[in-house]
């Protein structure tokens, strides 16, 4: 009898644990999963889009770990660039974004953007992560043919460009 007590007392907390870990997985799944997002995969990627991984990987510079072989192209609007943008990157970051002031815009990064090749540099556009005004740009740097340098987009835009390591000059 004490036998089948302590039994039956063992089965109905191994029912609740049960029950409690399919709770906790039900609400992982329904509340946390669909905010996180996945780790960006290139194989995935459409080709001319880049993970932040790959360019930390392929473009960082030999000589200088804490460089990265870039030429930056800031796609966001002008009062997102003003609220926050790279610093110190000299002559290697320029905002170009579609809309009227393109062309003046392109005409003033042209000659860098040239020259990125020669440097042994890529050439990255990027804009916030729900924005297309980065496949804009970068499709309208190609259609210039005068850049041999590989043009990517960033995936994830801004907002993982800021979780990069060794950003800052």
């Amino acid at each position: 009898m004490m036998f089948r007590n302590i039994l039956l007392q063992f089965l109905g907390l191994g029912v609740c644990v049960l029950l409690l870990g399919g709770a906790f997985y039900g609400l992982e799944r329904l509340y946390f999963a669909p905010s996180r997002v996945p780790p960006c995969q290139q194989k995935d990627l459409p080709e001319g889009r880049i993970c932040p991984q790959e360019l930390m990987d392929h473009w960082r510079d030999a000589r200088d770990p804490s460089h990265y072989k870039v030429v930056w192209v800031d796609a966001r609007s002008e009062s997102d660039y003003e609220l926050n943008h790279l610093l110190g990157q000299g002559d290697r970051i320029f905002p170009i974004r579609p809309g009227t002031d393109l062309p003046r815009l392109m005409d003033a990064a042209i000659e860098r953007l040239i020259r990125a090749e020669q440097n042994g540099e890529c050439i990255v556009v990027f804009c916030t992560a729900s924005c297309t005004s980065s496949s804009e740009v970068a499709d309208e740097l190609r259609r210039t043919g005068l850049i041999s340098a590989p043009i990517f987009v960033l995936e994830g835009g801004w907002s993982s460009l800021q979780e990069m390591p060794y950003l800052q000059d």
